[in-house]
């Protein structure tokens, strides 16, 4: 099946999802947080009202639970079906600064914690197996990074992300629910990822303004949108700035009650910048699939596509296919980078470049084993310098535009076996002042 065939239902289905959402906002009845008890001054800690205001929706049968302008302080809030949040122009969610406002890690069983990069399993919204769920409106949800990612000197946590004593994780944490939106709204701020959505269906990403911090200090894991096992996603018109990946796409369902494919995911009209990568394909050992990317710019980027079979060792690795990026305008240091890392057996094939322009300061890359290499890449009609080195991977075809691609020479090929020797690791890039620089550079441009 090409891509768009499975694109076109997935824009169907989504587009329904957020027709849903948008008639639920005109026919149900509204509740504002200030008549449960929200102070909104910035002060005073307002979770409890907000939960009062999203209980009496939820008992009223459905309704949207409305935020006047103000900034309210708050803690861990769960999102109930039927209900949509609705953050009205001028009005902030403020992140609150102390750990006992926030879930425990046992919430759920999908939920986990992660002691390698200091994170906790606490969120600031949550969703957990309902339907109908909705965070819309002109507003603002900001994650208070600060108070977790620095300490009381006011300067980053010493030791980089291991050193970071306690902070929440995903600021919008989405598990195994269906018919979801979120649209409009700035996501600010988070001390993790933004916004992540596992194991849904029917889900809209819509007009969204994400940034994590990059300066003055970088935000550790500060992701844009996370999607992990969703099927049937529309992400369009997002403006993402982050210090990590801007948009990923995993398959990591082992946590999940139903495991899902992560597929027919369409992601158009976005403006990306990341200190890593704009793109990030991997995590887990399922399956990516029926993707199309369309219409995106990219802009002041380490990399703008990462494909990675497996990020871990002991797993067979994410199974790629029918993946397809046509029409990017890309600033970054590299374009691509598609390997399989730990994974003991290559499973990338039917991936597609096309319509690519702009510029980039060194050359792309591919990989395989040689037991197992990688299957179809094309690169059609692209317009980048530097081309692509090919190791392992026979059926790469470059037709059209102002791109090729060259196997590496000998000094990158011995590199390349020794670290397979040694390590049992494929190389983040080959060798060379150009390559060295992608893990240590951020670049600019002018």
């Amino acid at each position: 099946m090409r891509i768009q065939r499975g694109i076109t239902f997935a824009v169907a289905v989504s587009v329904l999802a957020f027709a849903a959402m948008q008639s639920l906002s005109k026919d149900v009845v509204r509740f504002n947080v200030k008549a449960f008890g929200a102070k909104g001054d910035g002060s005073a800690k307002d979770t409890a009202a907000i939960q009062r205001a999203i209980d009496a929706a939820s008992m009223a049968g459905g309704g949207q639970v409305v935020f006047p302008p103000g900034k309210y302080v708050s803690g861990s809030i769960y999102i109930k079906g039927n209900v949509e949040l609705r953050i009205d122009k001028g009005a902030v969610l403020f992140a609150s600064p102390d750990k006992a406002d926030y879930n425990t890690v046992d919430i759920c069983p999908q939920n986990r914690a992660s002691g390698k990069e200091s994170s906790s399993g606490a969120h600031l919204i949550l969703s957990i197996g309902k339907k109908n769920v909705a965070i819309t409106g002109e507003g603002k949800i900001d994650g208070n990074c600060d108070a977790f990612l620095l300490d009381p000197n006011g300067r980053p946590w010493s030791g980089g992300e291991r050193g970071i004593p306690w902070r929440p994780s995903q600021m919008l944490y989405f598990v195994e629910c269906a018919n979801v939106c979120v649209e409009g709204v700035s996501l600010v701020d988070s001390p993790y990822w933004s916004c992540f959505f596992h194991g849904c269906t029917n889900v809209v990403a819509r007009n969204l303004h994400i940034r994590t911090k990059r300066e003055p200090y970088h935000a550790y894991n500060g992701d844009g949108i996370d999607i992990d096992c969703c099927e049937d996603v529309d992400v369009s018109g997002c403006d993402i700035n982050t210090a990590d990946d801007s948009i990923t796409f995993r398959a990591s369902g082992k946590r999940l009650k139903k495991p899902r494919q992560c597929a027919r995911v369409r992601v158009s009209g976005c403006s990306l910048s990341s200190a890593c990568n704009a793109f990030r394909l991997g995590v887990g050992n399922g399956t990516v699939r029926d993707v199309t990317v369309c219409d995106v710019k990219i802009r002041d980027t380490r990399t703008a596509v990462d494909i990675v079979s497996s990020w871990k060792r002991g797993g067979k690795g994410v199974v790629f296919s029918n993946i397809d990026f046509d029409g990017m305008d890309v600033e970054s240091t590299m374009f691509c980078r598609i390997y399989p890392r730990f994974a003991k057996e290559t499973h990338i094939d039917d991936i597609r470049f096309a319509n690519v322009s702009g510029r980039v300061e060194c050359a792309s890359w591919i990989t395989g084993r040689s037991d197992s290499p990688v299957g179809r890449v094309e690169f059609d009609n692209v317009r980048l310098p530097h081309g692509v080195v090919c190791f392992h991977a026979p059926k790469v075809k470059v037709s059209g535009g102002e791109f090729a691609s060259r196997e590496p020479a000998a000094a990158e090929k011995r590199v390349y076996d020794r670290e397979i020797k040694d390590h049992d690791e494929f190389p983040c890039v080959f060798t060379g002042p150009l390559y060295d620089s992608i893990q240590s550079r951020r670049m600019k441009f002018k």
